[in-house]
């Protein structure tokens, strides 16, 4: 039975179906493989730079939408206020105008 369970074990490691418990396992299994401990070491610090690099290339992402979002509703807002000015000072003319007008003719 302890032999049984020994190669189902081992069909799952060796077959991937475990990951996460296979990644823990491999640079020990590189230093069997090749018998260097620098070499060990070096698959394992190499496996987790490139994870901490992809996890900062995806938090670089994310920022780099909601920065996106914010520019642009920053953008339609100024160009909102352009436009509320742009009315606003041709009603004023209009307004000054009549104004001008109405004084002139009762006057």
């Amino acid at each position: 039975m302890f032999k049984k369970f020994i190669i189902l074990s081992l069909l799952l490691i060796l077959n991937n179906c475990a990951s996460p418990t296979t990644a823990l396992l491999g640079p020990s299994i590189t230093g069997m493989r090749t018998g260097s401990v620098y070499q060990a070491g070096f698959s394992y610090s190499s496996s987790h730079a490139f994870k901490k690099a992809k996890e900062h290339l995806e938090k670089i992402e994310k920022t780099k939408k909601a920065v996106s979002q914010q520019l642009d509703q920053f953008n339609d807002k100024i160009i909102k206020d352009k436009l509320n000015r742009v009315v606003s000072s041709n009603q004023a003319d209009i307004f000054f105008k009549a104004v001008k007008d109405n004084l002139k003719k009762y006057n």
